[in-house]
């Protein structure tokens, strides 16, 4: 199991996304990676932070807010969509 390079979920084969002829992208997940292309293009780095600190808490309600938010920012900046030093790789896919 890999973690999706755009929103960091945990993934399996079942939930990679596509590249552009149809083969299986490993790199993200269908939510984030369709057809060669991000779902959501324009979505900000600070966005999936806050929709990932969210779907954390609601998935784990005792957790604090500060912790959740603490650990989406510290973890998606470096995933591949969101770091400058990859991001040439996902606009050849």
């Amino acid at each position: 199991m890999g973690f999706c390079n755009s929103c960091g979920q945990p993934i399996i084969k079942e939930d990679y996304g596509t590249n552009k002829d149809g083969s299986l992208n490993p790199d993200y997940c269908k939510d984030c990676f369709q057809d060669g292309e991000f779902t959501e293009p324009d979505i900000t780095l600070q966005e999936m932070i806050v929709r990932k600190t969210k779907e954390m808490m609601e998935k784990n309600p005792d957790l604090a807010e500060t912790q959740a938010t603490g650990i989406t920012a510290m973890f998606i900046p470096g995933l591949k969509r969101w770091n400058p030093e990859f991001q040439d790789d996902y606009k050849t896919l």
